[in-house]
């Protein structure tokens, strides 16, 4: 009988770790690392493209609304991750999330090591300046405090040119209009996206000093090889560009539409 006891004992441990070892491998017929759910990371301060609500809890923006319409219409719910932009890319390398939206500029050094969307938005680097600043271009910055979000293609743009510039960079691009608007810096070097945010309908603040000529259009972010996502959700942008959603939601972020238009 102990015989028989210990034999049937050892079967259920068998059981009830192949039943374990089921419930924790991934559904290989999911697109995604949990199935039927979306993970999407993006770095929240960054206004208009993905920022948090008055209520301090609830994301906004452009990105937000563009992922938000994506996950629907691929019928799966949506998880944002709120991510530190320093460390958004090795978390997408950790399986820590599907994809990263979060107004990824698509350069070269990028799409070498990740997979990239083709473009969801128009984008290039900026100077914003106060209006009545003496600075006139990217060349008469040397001497002067130019405040960039850390890590960001601004930082690598300062970092890479000999600018003669005092870089001040900072976790958040909103810290950096923080300082801006204290004087405690000169100038932000940002997206246009971002800059136009921050210009608003009322120019009486800043000025835009300089425009880089070397565009750099906002894609989605995968890890290489996960081409089956990538193709869903490039199938899902063909759409919303198609159908009028993208121009809708541009429109509402950035004042019109043409920041999307001609751009797929």
């Amino acid at each position: 009988m102990k015989k028989f006891v210990s034999i049937l004992l050892a079967l259920i441990l068998i059981m009830a770790l192949t039943a374990c070892g089921n419930s924790a491998k991934k559904d290989e017929t999911s697109l995604t690392l949990t199935s039927g759910k979306l993970a999407v990371s993006a770095e929240i301060g960054y206004p208009p493209m993905e920022y948090y609500n008055e209520d301090g809890s609830t994301p906004i923006g452009f990105d937000i609304e563009m992922m938000t319409e994506i996950a629907k219409r691929m019928g799966l719910e949506l998880e944002i991750i709120d991510t530190a932009w320093d460390g958004i890319f090795a978390g997408l390398d950790s399986n820590k999330y599907d994809m990263v939206m979060s107004s990824c500029s698509i350069i070269p050094s990028r799409q070498e090591q990740y997979l990239m969307s083709k473009p969801y938005a128009q984008n290039a680097i900026e100077l914003l300046v106060p209006v009545d600043s003496d600075i006139t271009g990217i060349d008469a910055v040397a001497g002067k405090k130019i405040a960039v979000q850390g890590e960001t293609t601004s930082h690598d743009y300062l970092r890479n040119n000999d600018t003669g510039c005092e870089i001040m960079d900072y976790d958040k691009v909103i810290n950096c209009f923080d300082e801006l608007k204290l004087g405690r810096v000169d100038a932000v070097l940002t997206d246009s996206v971002v800059a136009a945010y921050y210009l608003g309908d009322d120019l009486s603040n800043y000025k835009v000093a300089w425009v880089n000529s070397d565009a750099e259009p906002i894609g989605v972010t995968f890890k290489k090889g996960n081409t089956a996502l990538c193709d869903a959700v490039e199938k899902v942008l063909d759409e919303m560009f198609a159908d009028g959603t993208a121009a809708k939601i541009a429109t509402k972020y950035f004042g019109d539409a043409s920041g999307v238009e001609g751009i797929r």
